[in-house]
């Protein structure tokens, strides 16, 4: 039975971070938002369409989540 209860308590654990992760997503890709929406404004005034500047956000948070991704290696020589 003790394995079972350790199963189902790393599935809870599983599902309330990826809920968090999810969350904390949505929250970056407003600010990420924001910023470009801010910046175009500040740098070229009012005309920034949403469908680029979400179009913006979402390439910026991939590059961001890629390169988090990315493993750096130790220089070998």
């Amino acid at each position: 039975m003790g394995i079972v209860k350790e199963g189902l308590k790393a599935i809870l654990v599983t599902f309330i971070a990826s809920v968090l992760l999810i969350i904390l997503g949505m929250i970056y890709f407003g600010i990420t938002l924001w910023i470009i929406k801010s910046a175009s404004n500040l740098f070229f005034g009012e005309g920034l369409e949403a469908d680029w500047a979400v179009f913006a956000a979402a390439i910026m948070s991939t590059g961001a989540i890629v390169a988090g991704a990315l493993e750096k290696k130790p220089f070998k020589r």
